[in-house]
């Protein structure tokens, strides 16, 4: 177990990122197949489910809190559930094309409060809030944090994070929670994609500050949306609406030099007799600080992942991965890129 920043949330070595359950990688999954998938979850030992408001346009939440029910009906005390959602993104499912980020307060506490009634009386409250992105360049993240302060203080949530924020909004984001909730609370989490071939994050200073102030790191497609499973051969494999079909690193030269990094991770994986994304996952939790939340949609590649805990990685393995060549292609495309703020790669 890991201990989630300076909060009494104490997570499993590695939670289950629940998106893909209901969006973005092709059709939605059957609700009866989903609920069953996360309680099989719960029961392999993972305790901490990742959501968010705009996954399936707020499905996912109902999806989720449907799942807890069913755990708490069958005698799990809810403590022993960590949720995590998040808000900050603007979408619309009766406009397609409405896109952008708002951090305000009024928006943040409305959308706590439309994610806790999508969730259900069933899970209570949110243990994990996150910001998804940052607006503005981080302009409106003192109003946040007074948001967040005051849905602390009124139960509604346990612990609070930042999603895809770059070193100068984690600490300064940090110092105005603390403000707000006269020192009881700092940022627990910060939450950006992490792997074998995203690694932006070792070199741009947020996993340092977050070291450096005791904020747990979340590394969310810490498989990198499938690239390091080694079964994607070709972006024809993924269905007509999957997102992946977009992204730099899934298209042309770019998906065959990303290849070429996993047959690499192969030869260690036929080494130690285990699957390559078990390779990819382990590398990731042998980070100090690091939780991560492959998400799945079959229950094979789920036990699989949650495998990936036993196994052990020498310091001269872990060198040879940290060798391997970066990713080639960006991990979202142009359009992706500017219409929710990032900066370049972050």
């Amino acid at each position: 177990m890991s201990k989630i920043g300076k909060t009494n949330l104490n997570a499993s070595n590695q939670g289950l990122g629940c998106m893909a359950m209901s969006e973005f990688y092709g059709d939605p999954m059957p609700e009866e197949q989903a609920i069953a998938l996360i309680k099989k979850a719960f029961s392999n030992g993972v305790n901490f489910f990742d959501t968010a408001d705009i996954y399936g346009y707020g499905d996912n939440e109902v999806l989720l809190g449907r799942a807890v029910a069913s755990l708490v009906n069958s005698g799990v005390a809810r403590e022993n559930i960590i949720i995590a959602s998040k808000c900050g993104i603007i979408r619309d499912k009766n406009d397609l094309t409405k896109r952008g980020t708002d951090n305000s307060y009024q928006y943040v506490k409305e959308s706590c409060k439309k994610s806790l009634a999508r969730l259900s009386s069933s899970v209570g409250y949110i243990d994990l809030y996150y910001l998804h992105r940052i607006a503005e360049n981080g302009a409106q993240i003192e109003e946040a944090m007074r948001a967040m302060a005051e849905l602390l203080a009124e139960n509604k949530i346990k612990a609070v994070g930042l999603s895809e924020a770059n070193p100068i909004i984690i600490a300064n984001a940090n110092k105005v929670l603390i403000h707000y909730t006269q020192g009881i609370h700092q940022l627990a989490a910060v939450q950006s994609e992490y792997s074998l071939m995203t690694r932006n994050v070792e070199n741009n200073g947020v996993l340092a500050i977050c070291r450096k102030l005791g904020i747990t790191f979340v590394a969310y497609s810490p498989l990198s949306r499938a690239l390091l499973t080694g079964k994607l051969e070709s972006a024809e494999q993924l269905a007509k609406n999957d997102f992946r079909r977009s992204v730099p690193r899934f298209q042309g030269e770019n998906f065959e030099k990303n290849k070429a990094i996993v047959k690499e991770i192969r030869k260690l994986a036929e080494k130690k007799g285990c699957s390559i994304a078990q390779i990819a996952l382990a590398w990731v939790m042998h980070q100090p600080g690091v939780i991560p939340i492959p998400g799945t949609t079959k229950e094979a590649n789920l036990l699989s992942n949650i495998a990936a805990d036993e196994v052990k990685l020498s310091s001269e393995e872990i060198l040879f991965l940290n060798k391997l060549n970066p990713a080639q292609g960006t991990r979202y495309s142009e359009a992706a890129m500017k219409i929710y703020g990032f900066e370049g790669e972050l």
